[in-house]
């Protein structure tokens, strides 16, 4: 017969031979087999380790390719189109984050300056100098850096690939944390724990808020839990050491970065689920097995406070001065500050994420500060209260573990919205965090929940349909409630939101398929949301814009090379940029506590102390007369620059001024000028008035 080729109703060719047919089944059938093989738990129930070995060697590898090719996500092209014409050769894709200035404008630049001046422990573009371990966290020579691995890549690499270095570490850290964590619960489901491992790691508040003090707690908390897992069921002592030693090192590691809003958070949910590991264990072993196993850990949390000490003890003199700064200093939040309409709209918004990148903001005054996660774990809870009337059911113990975590995403949220309990909140180091930096909590407790649940809600044994839709139900009413009300507040914003009805879905679909046990298509939701979310969030940028081999950077170090002198950088981000990656001397840049030799020369009398003695950057503007120290937002510091003050004349030997500036030259004189794509950029000599 012609004219076509039979099928059989199997969808097989009619002249595929049978044995053929056979044969690939069975070897379809023999790869199961040897995939489940793999997968098959330990005897204690934990996973096997060429399981974790082989899914954080994936992690490394990718995280080696992006540092051989340096490949990241800074935002430093930014400063291209203020110094050449044209496109970026260094621009892969997307755009730069401009809004994101604490890592283009503040850490890279610091970053560079270190390394041309050669890695020190105490910068020295400040006049006086400025310690570089706090709160900048700067690439330096010294012992506490063996504590900040992020700041390796600096010792040995170029600043391209150190930069790289940089901005993936703390990103895999958190991967890889989060990959363990999930393969420990679901010790048969590698590829599920490693989707939600990248899924975690790309949540938009990470994306958003991308430095190392924000990520690296979270990889702390995932590995904290991890641990208390592997210390209550194993029986080896190389397994308890060996977490133990890593939980005590990732220790130092998050307390150096000092930033306390991120680190309670997290560090009151995992304290709370690690209690009802505790617990649960101990209805197995008994609790002096359970505090024997866990000797390790308090043992390393032990060495981990010594090492805190001492390097505190080492940099007293700096963590005095910036806790008695103005700005932060020594902030304590209120309960409630959220019980508004505009804060539940910016916590539970994570179908609006697309307004982040299309408006530059959401809620919130800017896209970092709006910027949440996806909480499906706070969706959950009829789920968690069917779990514990399930087990009374059947005799078996209340999962304290989940309950305990569920809970304390409650306090978290009722810290948020709910006031007057502020001394409860105190007790609890809450009120160090903020209403904005209380969601890193929210997020990593609702990623501890969910997969928790996971590991104990299977299609085999899960709540009925009337259960497992109110969570989801919830979530959708959430969603649209909040487009509804941007339709009649903020039409614009809700239209920067792009697909948001698509967010909402596949977010009402993954708290679902957590209800009904559907781990795999859980996973994949999860995944979905957070790649669809953070994509074009950050660029991707082959190394780092290095401002040295600029023209306007090499005549400042051939000047200063010739006949040193300190410098005032006047105008936009540029010239302090210039300056500090040259190696000038210089009354600008972003200081972490005040330099004391710094402000007596600007400000003799300290009359505007208030004004300077914080956490900010440092600016100039045409001004007349000696300086004028103002505070156009909380963390920026603008000074008033006249070349012809007793400031100027006796402290600055040079100046640097971009276009929108427009000096008096009574005692300035000229020394070079550069045209550039916003207008001419000067270096001038301060020269005698009159």
């Amino acid at each position: 017969m012609s004219g076509g080729v039979n099928r059989s109703a199997e969808g097989f060719d009619v002249g595929v031979p049978e044995s053929r047919r056979r044969s690939a089944r069975s070897a379809v059938q023999a790869t199961r087999e040897r995939w489940r093989a793999i997968c098959v738990p330990t005897p204690l129930g934990l996973p096997q380790p060429r399981l974790v070995g082989g899914g954080l060697g994936l992690l490394a590898l990718v995280f080696a390719v992006l540092v051989a090719t340096s490949i990241n996500g800074t935002s430093s092209g930014a400063f291209f189109p203020m110094l050449f014409s044209g496109t970026d050769p260094a621009l892969l894709f997307g755009t730069p984050n401009t809004v994101r200035t604490d890592e283009w404008n503040v850490q890279t630049v610091w970053a560079i300056a270190q390394f041309q001046q050669g890695l020190p422990a105490v910068n020295a573009t400040f006049p006086g100098g400025m310690d570089t371990s706090l709160p900048q966290d700067l690439p330096r020579v010294d012992w506490s850096v063996v504590f900040r691995p992020h700041l390796w890549g600096f010792l040995f690499f170029d600043v391209g690939h150190a930069q790289a270095w940089k901005w993936w570490l703390p990103v895999f850290g958190v991967a890889a944390s989060a990959y363990a964590f999930v393969l420990t619960l679901l010790p048969r489901r590698p590829i599920t724990a490693m989707s939600i491992a990248v899924a975690f790691a790309a949540s938009p508040f990470f994306a958003w808020w991308l430095l190392q003090t924000t990520l690296w707690p979270a990889a702390w908390g995932l590995l904290v839990l991890t641990a208390v897992v592997w210390a209550t069921r194993s029986r080896t002592r190389r397994s308890l050491w060996v977490s133990g030693v890593l939980l005590g090192y990732l220790t130092v590691v998050v307390a150096m970065g000092i930033y306390v809003p991120f680190i309670i958070p997290i560090a009151l949910v995992a304290a709370a689920v690690a209690v009802g590991l505790a617990i649960e264990a101990s209805r197995e072993v008994g609790w002096r097995t359970v505090l024997r196993r866990l000797s390790a850990i308090v043992a390393a949390g032990m060495a981990a406070g010594v090492v805190l000490v001492v390097w505190l003890v080492t940099r007293w003199g700096t963590v005095s001065a910036f806790l008695s700064t103005a700005y932060p200093g020594e902030r304590l939040e209120s309960t409630g500050r959220g019980a508004n309409p505009e804060a539940v709209a910016a916590l539970f918004g994570s179908s609006f994420t697309n307004a982040l990148r299309r408006a530059g903001r959401f809620i919130d005054p800017n896209a970092s500060e709006s910027a949440t996660f996806f909480l499906p774990g706070l969706f959950l809870g009829a789920v968690v209260i069917w779990l514990i009337f399930r087990e009374r059911r059947r005799g078996k113990a209340i999962p304290w573990s989940i309950v305990l975590g569920y809970v304390t995403l409650l306090v978290l949220l009722a810290f948020a919205f709910i006031p007057g309990w502020d001394a409860v909140a105190h007790l609890l180091l809450l009120d160090r965090s903020t209403l904005g930096r209380i969601r890193i909590g929210l997020g990593f407790g609702s990623l501890v929940v969910v997969v928790m649940l996971m590991a104990r809600v299977t299609p085999r044994a899960r709540p009925g349909w009337p259960v497992s839709v109110i969570g989801p139900a919830a979530f959708l009413l959430s969603q649209v409630g909040i487009a509804v009300a941007l339709a009649v507040q903020a039409p614009g914003m809700l239209a920067a939101a792009g697909v948001w009805w698509a967010f909402a879905a596949v977010g009402t679909f993954a708290i679902l398929a957590v209800a009904r046990g559907w781990r795999t298509l859980a996973a994949a939701a999860l995944l979905a949301m957070s790649v669809a979310a953070t994509y074009n969030v950050n660029p991707l940028y082959v190394g780092v814009f290095d401002l040295r081999p600029t023209p306007p950077a090499q005549a400042i170090e051939h000047i200063d090379d010739t006949a040193p002198g300190t410098w005032v950088g006047v105008g936009g981000k540029v010239v302090t940029a210039l300056l500090l990656e040259s190696g000038a001397t210089a009354y600008n840049g972003f200081q972490g506590a005040p330099v004391a030799d710094m402000w007596e020369s600007i400000d003799p009398s300290s009359h505007f102390e208030y004004q300077w003695n914080r956490l900010a950057g440092v600016s100039w503007v045409v001004g007349s007369g000696e300086p004028v120290v103002s505070n156009p937002y909380p963390d920026q510091i603008e000074v008033t620059f006249d070349a012809c003050s007793a400031f100027a004349q006796e402290h600055v030997a040079y100046v640097l001024a971009d276009g929108t500036s427009r000096l008096d030259d009574a005692c300035l004189a000229p020394l070079q000028s550069f045209d550039l794509p916003d207008g001419e950029l000067t270096i001038s000599k301060v020269v005698p008035a009159g």
